[in-house]
């Protein structure tokens, strides 16, 4: 399906939609009903409204086409570590520079989430700000607020998280207090890379993960050694790798599968180390007890995302977990044949 300026679309794998304002390439900006741009691959969006010209050069006739039913996005991974993140962003739009920030939430995980966020008063009161429901492995866009709006606020995030049409665990509702300074907004390098957005944000936890609860149980000195540690386990080791009848390791580097990466584009290269994963699991898929140790590395989790995609979808029977951390450091998954 062809996407072009002015089609207004809705996206295919998470909830929402707009006006496309421009294409690049296999990317289309699409302007969402809070005036948002919202940078989605084409082949994610379906024309709703298309704007052609009628035949004899009469005046333009709309064409919708509407999906029968709606699916909510696959579920990814499993539900052991929800994550939900407040998320700012700079700019009115993306690559529009202001003085404002856009607030939005994301909600990394297979559950519905009900939310509700106020700001704390000195006197424990609330007043709330926002509220409503993010769909599974999507985000929303909360606010558009001047930095200096945020100065030394606490805000009450209150989080509720369940599943339609199907059972699942309880969760225990989530209740955190996130602390706001602008002072922090205003330092450029606190805005980072992340695997949310196209642009840099800063990405403040709502659920907080085991290694975030430990340190904030630490004290300034600690955490810095704790930092250090982890930096020196996430080094790529350079040792002999294991091969027996009781542990294969396969390393899914690129330079450990191809002489040269020249003129390949990152996803031709992800292509090559995911075909590679396919390969040596079909080949011990008789081996049944065996253990596998892939090693994907760090580097911005891509790789690491699609491996256990594959493994949710195409490899259902077999077991994997997250390879010795004193071993491997955060960069291996070892799957159980």
């Amino acid at each position: 399906m062809i996407v072009k300026a002015g089609d207004i679309v809705r996206f295919l794998n998470t909830s929402g939609g707009g006006v496309v304002v421009r294409t690049e390439g296999k990317l289309a900006y699409v302007e969402d009903q809070d005036g948002f741009e919202v940078p989605v691959l084409t082949n994610e969006c379906v024309v709703i409204k298309d704007e052609k010209p009628a035949a004899g050069g009469g005046e333009a006739v709309t064409e919708q086409e509407e999906p029968e039913n709606y699916d909510f996005p696959e579920e990814v991974g499993d539900d052991t570590a929800p994550q939900v993140y407040l998320a700012f962003l700079h700019g009115d739009k993306p690559g529009q520079a202001s003085g404002n920030l856009r607030a939005q939430m994301v909600n990394d995980s297979n559950f519905f989430v009900y939310y509700t966020i106020s700001n704390l008063r000195k006197d424990g009161d609330l007043d709330l700000l926002y509220h409503g429901m993010v769909e599974p492995n999507t985000k929303v866009a909360l606010d558009r607020l001047g930095v200096m709006q945020l100065d030394d606020r606490q805000w009450q995030v209150n989080l509720m998280l369940f599943k339609q049409n199907k059972s699942y665990k309880n969760m225990v509702p989530v209740s955190e207090v996130i602390k706001i300074k602008a002072a922090r907004f205003l330092k450029e390098n606190v805005f980072a890379d992340n695997d949310y957005y196209h642009e840099k944000a800063v990405l403040l936890p709502v659920i907080k993960g085991e290694l975030e609860r430990k340190l904030e149980a630490l004290s300034d000195r600690e955490i810095n050694k704790a930092l250090r540690e982890k930096e020196e386990v996430s080094v790529r080791k350079k040792t002999k790798r294991r091969d027996d009848n009781k542990m294969l390791e396969v390393d899914l580097h690129i330079d450990e599968l191809i002489d040269t990466i020249a003129g390949l584009s990152k996803g031709e290269i992800i292509t090559i180390q995911l075909d590679k994963f396919k390969q040596v699991m079909d080949d011990n898929k008789q081996n049944k007890g065996r253990k596998i140790v892939f090693i994907h590395g760090v580097g911005n989790g891509k790789l690491k995302t699609e491996l256990r995609k594959l493994l949710d979808r195409q490899y259902k029977k077999h077991v994997y977990q997250d390879a010795s951390f004193r071993e491997y450091g955060y960069g291996a998954t070892m799957v159980i044949i």
